[in-house]
C-alpha cells in the first residue's frame, strides 16, 4: 500500500527528526502524479491528445471580375466558392493529424474575419475619375479661360510670327557682322611671279585681307622647292608670319589689323642675297596663294633648265607671259583656250603662236621658248600646229590640238 500525504506528515512530526524530514519529504498535491498501469500491471504513459483530423480543403476560391468599358458601370462583382450555413463551422476532414491546439489556432482567424457577401461594390476613386473626364467636355468658365491664357503667356510669350521675325533679325545681324565693312568679300587671287636675286629687282607686293591667310611659296628655276632659311617681318604686331613646317619653302601671312602696311625679308637656303617683299592689307583683292620662281638653282635642283641655244636661257626671268601659261594664272584676256585629247597637256592660242603647259617634254614642233614654273610644270611656245609629240616616262605619244 502506497503511503498518503497525511500519513507521511504525521510520521515526520512524531519522530525526532522533526521539521528536517518534513521539509525533505514534503510533496504538494499538484506535484503528485498518478501512476498508470496497463493490463499486465506495468507502468505506462497516458494516451496522447492528438486528433487525427485535417482542415477543410477549399474546392473553389472567390473570383473578382471587372466590368467592360462599354458598360459604364463602376462596380466589381465577387463570386464566392462553396458557401456554409450561418454559424456552421467547417470541421477537419481527418486526412492529416493535427493537435487540438493547432486546430484552434487555425480556426481562430477565420472566426474573426468577416466574409464579404456576394454582390457588387464600387471601386475607390472610380466615380471621381469618370467625373473628371466628363468635366473636360463642359464649357470653361471665364476664370479658367483667364488662368489658361496666363499660363500660355508665361510659357510662350512670343507668337510664331514674332519668333520667325526674331530669328530673321538674328540671322541678318550675324551676316552683317561677318561681312567686311566694304560690303563685299575680297576677290581671291592666285598667281605666280619670277624673281631675280639682283639688287635692282623691284619688291613684289603681297596683298592680305582680314581673317584670311596668304601663302608665299618659293621655287628655283628648275621648278624644285627652294627651302626658306629665315624671315623677318617689319611689324610683328600688325602681321603674323609662320613657316608652314621646318625646312619648308612656304610662308603663311595673316594680318592682325584691319589696315596695315609692312615689308618682309626672306633668306633662302644656300643663297646669301635676300628677297624683299611689301605686305599690305586690301579688303577688295587678297592674295590667297602667290608662287615665286627665283632665277637660280636651289639645293633641290636636279638638272639645269633647257636652252634653245648654248649661249642664252630659254626664257628671261621677267617673261610674265610665259609664267602665266606655266602657272595657269593671269592668262592674257585675248588668249583662246584650245582643246587637246590629253588631259595632262593644256593649250592656248595667243599672239600668233600656241602655248602648251605640261610636266612632260614637248619634242615636236620644237619650242621657241621654254619656262619651268612651280612644281616643275613647264610652258612651251610653239608654232601653230594640230599635232604635237610629247615624251612621257620614256614613251613618245601624239597630242591632237583643236579649236
Amino acid at each position: 500500500m502506497r503511503p498518503t500525504y497525511q500519513s507521511l506528515r504525521q510520521l515526520c512530526q512524531s519522530t525526532s527528526l522533526g521539521s528536517a524530514l518534513l521539509l525533505g519529504l514534503m510533496i504538494t498535491p499538484i506535484q503528485a502524479q498518478q501512476v498508470l498501469r496497463d493490463a499486465n500491471g506495468n507502468e505506462t504513459v497516458p494516451p496522447g491528445t492528438e486528433v487525427q483530423t485535417r482542415l477543410p480543403q477549399i474546392t473553389s476560391r472567390p473570383a473578382a471580375t471587372l466590368p467592360g468599358a462599354d458598360t459604364g458601370t463602376t462596380v466589381v462583382t465577387i463570386e464566392n466558392g462553396a458557401e456554409h450555413a450561418p454559424g456552421q463551422q467547417p470541421l477537419p476532414t481527418g486526412a492529416e493529424p493535427l493537435t487540438q491546439n493547432e486546430i484552434n489556432q487555425r480556426l481562430q482567424p477565420n472566426q474573426q474575419q468577416q466574409t464579404t457577401p456576394p454582390g457588387d461594390f464600387p471601386i475607390v476613386g472610380a466615380t471621381e475619375l469618370l467625373q473628371s473626364m466628363d468635366d473636360l467636355d463642359r464649357p470653361l468658365t471665364p476664370e479658367e479661360i483667364t488662368a489658361y491664357g496666363a499660363a500660355l503667356q508665361s510659357q510662350f510669350p512670343m507668337t510664331p510670327e514674332m519668333i520667325q521675325d526674331y530669328r530673321r533679325r538674328v540671322d541678318e545681324s550675324q551676316k552683317a557682322a561677318a561681312t567686311p565693312p566694304s560690303g563685299q568679300f575680297p576677290h581671291a587671287i592666285s598667281d605666280a611671279k619670277r624673281l631675280t636675286l639682283d639688287a635692282a629687282q623691284e619688291p613684289e607686293v603681297l596683298l592680305t585681307g582680314p581673317d584670311t591667310v596668304s601663302v608665299m611659296a618659293f621655287y628655283d628655276q628648275t621648278g624644285a622647292a627652294w627651302p626658306i632659311a629665315s624671315y623677318v617681318i617689319g611689324k610683328p604686331n600688325s602681321f603674323q608670319v609662320y613657316a608652314m613646317q621646318e625646312g619648308s619653302n612656304q610662308l603663311a601671312v595673316t594680318p592682325l589689323v584691319p589696315h596695315g602696311f609692312s615689308n618682309i625679308v626672306v633668306s633662302l637656303v644656300g643663297e646669301s642675297r635676300p628677297l624683299v617683299f611689301e605686305v599690305r592689307t586690301n579688303s577688295l583683292n587678297t592674295h590667297y596663294r602667290r608662287d615665286f620662281t627665283v632665277h637660280g638653282l636651289g639645293p633641290n635642283a636636279t638638272s639645269r633648265p633647257l636652252q634653245t641655244r648654248q649661249s642664252e636661257p630659254v626664257a628671261r626671268a621677267s617673261d610674265d607671259v610665259m609664267m602665266a601659261f606655266a602657272t595657269g594664272a593671269d592668262i592674257p584676256g585675248n588668249a583662246v583656250r584650245l582643246s587637246t585629247d590629253n588631259g595632262a597637256v593644256k593649250a592656248w592660242s595667243y599672239d600668233g603662236a600656241i602655248y602648251l603647259q605640261s610636266a612632260d617634254a614637248i619634242i615636236s614642233p620644237p619650242a621657241s621658248r621654254i619656262l619651268t614654273g612651280p612644281g616643275q610644270v613647264k610652258a612651251y611656245r610653239i608654232r601653230p600646229t594640230s599635232v604635237a609629240l610629247i615624251s612621257s616616262n620614256g614613251r613618245v605619244s601624239k597630242v591632237r590640238i583643236s579649236q
